[in-house]
């Protein structure tokens, strides 16, 4: 896909915003320097209060066509309405069909929500104001500790148990083991998680003004929080049960304190929803409405997918018919976005021997060792314009990302592969005419 080198700064969107993002993308926080073109059009679009329907492929990076609008929302409110946003109420709800994709999601938000090192809320309240109230997330799924109406003690000290042997710290292995956990987005972002666990001990399920993360049913129950990660089912419970009313009178609330909030919903892997469980979706959507009281123009919505069909006219037609029948809307309100696609040099056609491809493993470069380093280094060296031998595998990576296309085996993989499926055999015929 097309990208942008230095893409943000070509935005329509206030100067201030800008720094923040390219903050962000200084201190690699999930925002990058070149960002893909459609990532831009995205944030802004959705900055402008359009509704999205993201259609790229697999890889392509359509978690920051939703996380980037969502960021830039909670920054112009905290720095444009710091009154509003004092107020606590869900100001984005990211839909998932499955609670493995909702996992991956949470690593992502601790990750850059919650960084260990706090790096991304000293950039939020140096952008909007150090008085802002740093934002917090939550996943209220079939996975989030613990069901019941109520805490209980027995049930407070196996979440307890389980969140210390996260934080061990008796071996040098415990110590390494948690810091990859870390690294990884697996623990949870609290401001000081062994105080949270001492607490739960204690039967109290305590959320802090400085943590990122509200990881209890009980604690969102009680805090609100900014962002949250749930599913369609878990939703439809939420939405019927007394023990989650306060999520939602706290959000109709600030919904009503100003006229320019708007409730984002992300609806990811928007393909599945056809048929009947699509039907069943579009009127949770519709209850969710009633539930806070509001109308269609106070949702934003950003649908994702990279199985949309666009090959003809009435391919189209359709999708933009689905879009506004599950979301409730009157008219095509939506912006599609499908990628522009990036050309492909032609390449300088340099060929490169079988024999390359036959003394080389498939396996080796499964891990960045110092021994299979010498092996990538053997595959390149003696080609035709190659650097090799690199130095260590950043060089190598850097190189290949940047040249794999002027070699013709790797032009060829290229071709046949964008967009569409190709076998293994038919790869081998097209490649190796074999």
């Amino acid at each position: 896909y097309k990208s942008v080198e230095n893409g943000i700064d070509v935005l329509n969107i206030p100067s201030w915003l800008k720094g923040f993002f390219n903050e962000l993308a200084e201190k690699e926080l999930g925002v990058y320097k070149s960002p893909f073109q459609h990532q831009l059009d995205a944030l802004q679009n959705a900055y402008d209060g359009k509704d999205l329907f993201v259609s790229t492929g697999t890889g392509s990076g359509k978690t920051e066509c939703f996380m980037w609008p969502l960021l830039a929302k909670i920054c112009v409110e905290a720095k444009t309405q710091l009154d509003t946003w004092a107020n606590r109420g869900v100001r984005t709800i990211v839909m998932y069909p499955m609670n493995a994709l909702v996992s991956d999601q949470i690593s992502r938000l601790r990750r850059l929500i919650g960084d260990p090192e706090e790096k991304f809320l000293h950039t939020f309240r140096s952008t909007v104001g150090g008085l802002a109230r740093r934002p917090q997330f939550g996943m209220y799924t079939g996975r989030t500790p613990y069901p019941g109406s109520a805490p209980t003690r027995s049930e407070d000290k196996k979440l307890a148990e389980s969140l210390s042997r996260m934080t061990r710290s008796d071996d040098e292995a415990a110590i390494a083991f948690y810091k990859e956990l870390l690294k990884d987005g697996k623990i949870p972002a609290k401001k000081n998680l062994k105080q949270f666990i001492e607490t739960l001990e204690s039967g109290r399920h305590v959320t802090s003004d400085d943590d990122a993360e509200l990881i209890t049913r009980f604690e969102m129950q009680q805090v609100c929080p900014d962002i949250l990660i749930t599913n369609y089912s878990m939703l439809e419970y939420m939405l019927l049960r007394p023990r989650e009313e306060k999520i939602w009178s706290d959000t109709s609330s600030w919904l009503n304190t100003n006229p320019d909030n708007k409730l984002l919903f992300v609806i990811d892997e928007a393909h599945m929803y056809r048929g009947s469980s699509g039907g069943e979706v579009a009127l949770l959507i519709r209850r969710l409405f009633h539930k806070l009281g509001i109308s269609r123009d106070k949702v934003q919505f950003i649908l994702t997918t990279a199985s949309m069909p666009n090959s003809s006219p009435d391919d189209i037609a359709a999708v933009h018919e689905f879009a506004k029948n599950l979301t409730a809307a009157t008219d095509d309100c939506f912006v599609y976005l499908t990628g522009a696609r990036e050309e492909l040099p032609s390449g300088s056609a340099v060929s490169i021997p079988t024999e390359k491809f036959l003394q080389y493993r498939p396996g080796d470069t499964e891990e960045e060792t110092e021994e299979e380093l010498t092996s990538t280094n053997c595959f390149w060296s003696g080609l035709e314009h190659s650097k090799a031998p690199f130095e260590n595998w950043s060089d190598a990576h850097s190189w290949m990302y940047q040249n794999l296309t002027n070699y013709d085996p790797f032009y060829k993989l290229f071709v046949a592969c964008r967009g569409s499926a190709c076998s293994i055999d038919e790869l081998a015929e097209k490649i190796f005419r074999i």
